[in-house]
């Protein structure tokens, strides 16, 4: 849809070359095109695919179906059924009895959840499968599976009756907070509309009902129909193959026989603003939410098309005006935005919202209007139009630069937004000359007719929430509609609109000297080391046209600072980073870039320290300059400061109401064994004692050097064109010599068998994580071993705890290799329960783990491997990957030998191997367990 529209312009991905002549010959109501690259066919039933060609990933093809059907369709007798329906899918057919289907996609290398997935919808059902090839017997398998979905599901009584239990457990990972909030603003957001009584996940009284299996089969029959369906592909294959086999499979499918009429439900209009003040015991912040309704417009023709263009400009500047005035101090609002968006039943809203501090809610409603109505009354600036005018064509252009890159993710992303939402689907290059040719129309009248229709303080359609922690002073709603009443009637000035016409710097440095220069064949990757100690190591790629991911690390970190200026130390790149650069402030430095695809920010960790970012290639030298003016020309800002440290008080006074950071911020704490360098949430007494002098001084005591650090630079680049800008400003950098590793403070988490409880949950579940821990080595081969047993795991776990016993939705093992401060291991297993099955699931989780022990299946080891492989396959021709493999093989001392043995590794480990790591590591007498349950 147009308000889609922003997200698509950063993930479309078609290619089509418009002569301008043929441009000018479209009209205002002509159609939008759409990408010809495109293929696009309906059956005589109805059914209709979608195909595109695309060679990234090479070897990848990804298939999508979409059924327009969802949890709106469903009877009273049914609801719940749309999504059980999802579920039965992947549980028998006639293809894959049972539940063999997910054994076959994992024995290829496709992980269940991470790739293949699907979703339920108030309107839409939808199935995604990523397939590893395109070969004959893969693509068998991939159309007996879509045509199963229509035609061939078996829907036994037993196999239903079995998944109500998992449906029961991922209905409980749901409820809590978002969910009572739901149930608070949907009478509201639906009000009178069919939607309000049909949420995805159903009632759990009817999924869980025995008896009425029969209703799930009418609502498959009813719905999963060809004139409902339709499949997209896209990837690297023969399209006259996939034609051949679409038809052949669905071809001959039927739609049923007196089939029900597919009706499209809308939301009812309402003459008043209907009100919500709601307070809840594990909100962490308080908020308020202005809302207008109003029917959707669909984005068929150009006109519609340049309305979205309109509305990305018009959002760019409303929301850069409430940042700047978040920014300001004794700010009435700590954030705040605003923008328009599509919501379900043909309707959509315009969406204002600010969080404000628990003592401020009518000053700070009262201040988010106050902007939007000082918006509305004297429009924007022809200065403002044109920055972001500047930022939009720029986004066109490195856009189109990057069309023959573009994911078969991103493509598959922007068909099925056209299908099922309506939105343009035409090449980039069109919209790239389109978008530009359109800036140029875009006048100040253009936008204030946006503003005109989204801002009004209209009774009609209009809806205001306010959330809150359970004991905050809360205004009535009668209160709330005077205050907004009266900020109406106030007398507003013209906004002062912020313009800086200097250089980010005024004065280059003077280059520093290359004392060294080596190539990596093997890896492709040039190191350069300056006489300053500072070193760089540049990895040109071709993955992407115009990107330049770009980072810096050096050991040290808040490690080395004492006990008493911990707090200020662990905080010194946030506040610091605040101030600005040199001597602009925060808002001012945004200005300066404005226009332009660059980011840098310092970084100060534990253990190390140092700048991550990207560019373009245009904006390449400006990110030197900011890495440059970060570690020599930081910036202090009293007032930031204060405003930082009053707000960080009022997000962190009530953060801990949330039992999911209340139970993260406790196991933080035992595993530092509560030691005062545990970064934990600070208090407002803590904060009020926090020093911006003492955290600038420690900034300044890692970053007034740069001796010993290592910059990585990864992306679309030429070493050679981009050595002088190096050596001028990366090794002209201080190089003053310091201390450049870490301090082992001797923190190590707890040893032997221990339980810990925090009952703080409000709700019937409970948050179990079982943690293995302790020493063990952290080479290549050791970390593959030990990520390929947690994956076998959390396999076992799947098929014992989610599909044997039913206890579970979605339970998971993760393990993370440490080489800092000790070479060591931590293996995670997750899962959420019901608290009546907490020991059960558990001691079921330990019998999986003595199973392995004994053996671990080679079937389950090649499933993983695979993944691996495959994932690997994709990692590779990413510069983000690779810029983490600069920093691994620098930290960890690996060489070009070690990158080149990856996959040997991976394919060398043997199931004894992963049995004899699981009795050495999985030990019950040395692992923790932290429980998240019920208040008793």
């Amino acid at each position: 849809m147009k308000y889609r529209f922003i997200t698509y312009l950063l993930v479309a991905s078609f290619t089509l070359f418009f002569t301008t002549k043929g441009f000018a010959q479209l009209t205002d109501q002509s159609v939008i095109p759409l990408n010809p690259k495109v293929v696009k066919k309906t059956l005589p039933n109805g059914f209709t695919y979608y195909l595109q060609h695309n060679a990234i990933p090479e070897k990848q093809v990804q298939f999508r179906m979409i059924i327009k059907a969802g949890s709106i369709l469903e009877t009273e007798e049914q609801r719940g059924f749309a999504h059980f329906l999802e579920h039965m899918v992947f549980n028998g057919s006639k293809h894959f009895p049972n539940n063999t289907l997910i054994d076959y996609l994992q024995s290829i290398g496709v992980e269940f959840g991470a790739d293949i997935n699907a979703y339920t919808g108030y309107d839409e059902t939808v199935y995604m499968l990523p397939l590893p090839n395109s070969n004959e017997q893969t693509l068998n398998k991939a159309f007996h599976f879509f045509g199963d979905i229509l035609s061939g599901l078996t829907l036994s009584t037993e196999a239903i009756d079995k998944e109500r239990g998992i449906i029961l457990e991922e209905w409980r990972t749901t409820i809590g907070l978002d969910n009572r909030l739901k149930d608070e603003m949907y009478p509201m957001l639906y009000h009178n509309a069919r939607y309000l009584h049909r949420r995805p996940i159903g009632l759990m009284e009817v999924v869980t009902k025995e008896g009425n299996d029969e209703e799930l089969r009418k609502f498959h029959r009813a719905w999963y129909r060809p004139n409902l369906t339709s499949l997209v592909v896209v990837g690297n294959f023969d399209q006259e193959d996939i034609e051949q086999r679409i038809e052949a499979t669905f071809g001959t499918i039927k739609n049923p026989e007196n089939a029900p009429e597919r009706k499209h439900y809308t939301l009812p209009a309402h003459d008043n603003t209907l009100i919500k003040i709601i307070k809840d015991q594990e909100i962490t912040n308080t908020s308020v939410k202005i809302i207008r309704k109003f029917p959707h417009q669909d984005e068929k023709t150009l006109a519609d098309l340049k309305r979205s263009v309109t509305n990305i400009i018009y959002t760019y500047m409303v929301n850069q005006r409430l940042t700047d005035i978040a920014q300001q101090k004794d700010a009435p609002y700590m954030y705040a935005h605003s923008y328009a968006t599509s919501g379900p039943g043909h309707t959509d809203r315009y969406m204002s919202l600010a969080t404000v501090k628990a003592d401020k809610i009518i000053e700070g409603t009262q201040g988010l209007m106050r902007e939007l109505l000082r918006i509305k009354k004297f429009g924007f600036t022809q200065a403002e139009l044109e920055r972001k005018k500047e930022i939009l064509y720029n986004d066109m252009e490195r856009m189109a630069h990057e069309e023959n890159k573009q994911s078969s993710g991103q493509i598959m992303d922007a068909i099925s937004n056209h299908i099922l939402y309506g939105e343009e689907n035409a090449s980039i290059s069109f919209k790239k000359e389109f978008v530009q040719k359109t800036l140029d129309q875009i006048t100040l009248d253009d936008i204030q007719a946006l503003v005109d229709e989204y801002i009004d303080q209209s009774e009609e359609n209009r809806v205001i929430f306010v959330t809150a922690p359970a004991d905050t002073d809360t205004p009535t709603e009668e209160e709330l509609l005077t205050a907004l009443k009266d900020v109406a009637k106030e007398k507003l000035a013209p906004y002062d609109d912020l313009a800086i016409d200097e250089p980010l710097m005024a004065e280059k440095p003077q280059a520093g000297q290359i004392l060294k220069e080596t190539y990596s064949e093997e890896m492709g990757i040039t190191t350069i080391e300056f006489d300053n100690g500072v070193s760089v190591a540049l990895k040109p790629t071709t993955f992407k046209n115009d990107e330049i991911r770009f980072s810096s690390l050096r050991e040290g970190g808040y490690s080395l600072a004492s006990i008493d200026n911990f707090d200020n130390a662990s905080m010194a790149a946030i506040l610091v980073n605040g101030g600005g650069l040199s001597k602009f402030n925060a808002l001012e430095v945004e200005r300066i870039l404005s226009g332009k695809q660059v980011y840098i920010a310092p970084y100060i960790h534990r253990y190390t320290e140092g700048v991550s970012g990207f560019s373009s290639k245009a904006d390449f030298e400006t990110l030197l300059q900011l890495s440059y003016l970060t570690y020599t020309a930081p910036r202090k800002d009293e007032a930031k400061f204060e405003q930082f440290i009053e707000n960080k008080k009022e997000y962190n006074r009530n953060t801990l109401n949330s039992p999911d950071s209340y139970f993260a911020d406790e196991v933080n704490k035992i595993m530092m064994q509560n030691s005062p360098r545990t970064a934990t949430l600070l208090t407002p007494e803590q904060l009020d004692q926090i020093s911006l002098d003492k955290a600038f001084d420690f900034y300044q005591s890692r970053f007034g050097s740069a001796y010993g650090t290592r910059f990585f630079i990864v992306g679309s680049f030429e070493v050679d064109s981009i050595k002088p800008l190096l050596a001028q400003y990366l090794g002209s950098l201080p190089s003053k010599e310091i201390r450049t590793t870490y301090a082992d403070h001797g923190i190590r988490p707890p040893k032997g068998e221990h339980r810990y409880e925090f009952p703080r949950n409000t709700d019937e579940k409970t948050k179990v994580l079982m943690r293995f821990t302790g020493k063990y080595p952290s080479s290549q081969k050791s970390r593959i071993e030990m990520a390929l047993l947690s994956d076998i795991l959390t396999i076992r776990l799947n098929e014992k705890l989610r599909e044997e016993i039913g206890g579970v939705y979605s339970p998971y093992a993760a393990s993370t290799i440490l080489q800092r401060p000790y070479d060591s291991y931590r293996m995670d297993i997750y899962f959420t329960c019901s608290p009546a099955n907490v020991d059960t699931l558990i001691q079921a989780t330990f019998g999986e783990i003595e199973s392995m022990k004994k053996q671990v299946k080679a079937a389950n080891l090649e499933k993983v491997q695979k993944a691996w492989l495959k994932n690997r396959e994709g990692s590779l021709e990413t510069n983000g990957y690779w810029r983490r493999v600069l920093e691994d093989q620098w930290t960890r001392g690996e060489k070009a030998k070690d990158f080149e043995r990856y996959e040997k590794h991976i394919q060398g480990v043997t199931t004894k191997r992963l049995s004899k790591l699981a009795k050495k590591y999985l030990d019950q007498k040395n692992h923790l367990q932290f429980i998240l349950s019920p208040e008793k």
